[in-house]
């Protein structure tokens, strides 16, 4: 039911609604009202090519937590969810990234750069990666060498939801007093992540990637962006991390 009412929520389901809307209005001779609708979804798309408003929701977000300075030691990382494309994994025999692979990305340098640190993947299972973490690669392994053979690696597939992430880590990996642990998602994610985290009383040092903003958003110097299609799919994600963040709030799993 909330995928369903987030689907109908987005900004660009909105827009395929007033479209449809406006074909009703036609259809019942409503003239005036369909034209209404229509100037609406016209101002809608124009306001999408010709001001940052994708920049104005997300760069908030994506500049509200700022990477912490890595130090000596770290006993630990986590990486959230979301970078796997799980159907064209399974159904191609082999890793598909999505948008946000630069998670996976960071986890292999940070893993590079800490050796002894565990590695937590969640919304992953073991057979994602089942021809990484070994010494000598094959021809499509992405994690290999010194630094990752004989990894000791989590991987918390069944966690469904930021919330279910943090629960399960927990659980499952138990930190231990002083334990030095990094948190690596999205920079629009991390805010709700890291409060989740510290809210089940996990406090992890945060390390965003996958910026899609300057962090400066300004209408001078904005370029017309004709490609609406990828400006609607960064709206949507915006304004889901706005929503859920405040669902969040309201709910108690996150206590500011």
């Amino acid at each position: 039911m909330q995928e369903l009412v987030w689907a109908l929520l987005q900004p660009s389901s909105l827009l395929v609604i007033v479209v449809a809307l406006a074909l009703v209005a036609l259809w019942a001779r409503w003239h005036a009202l369909a034209s209404s609708l229509l100037t609406l979804f016209l101002l809608a798309v124009a306001a999408t090519v010709a001001l940052p408003v994708t920049e104005w929701i997300a760069a908030p977000l994506e500049s509200q937590i700022a990477r912490a300075p890595l130090p000596e030691r770290v006993d630990g990382v986590v990486v959230l969810g979301g970078a796997v494309e799980w159907r064209v994994s399974a159904a191609r025999g082999q890793l598909a990234l999505n948008a946000s692979a630069e998670r996976i990305a960071a986890a292999a340098a940070l893993a590079q750069r800490y050796p002894e640190a565990r590695l937590v993947m969640t919304g992953v299972f073991g057979d994602a990666f089942a021809r990484d973490f070994r010494a000598v690669p094959t021809d499509d392994s992405l994690w290999f060498g010194p630094a990752f053979a004989g990894r000791d690696v989590r991987y918390l597939g069944d966690a469904r939801s930021t919330y279910e992430d943090a629960l399960v880590a927990l659980r499952d990996v138990a930190p231990g007093p002083g334990e030095t642990w990094l948190l690596v998602t999205s920079a629009l994610h991390m805010p709700r992540a890291l409060a989740t985290f510290r809210t089940q009383g996990w406090t992890l040092l945060p390390y965003p990637v996958d910026y899609r903003t300057t962090g400066v958003p300004s209408v001078r110097g904005w370029r017309l962006n004709w490609d609406v299609a990828t400006t609607l799919a960064d709206l949507d994600r915006a304004v889901r991390e706005w929503g859920a963040l405040e669902i969040y709030r309201r709910s108690g799993r996150i206590v500011d």
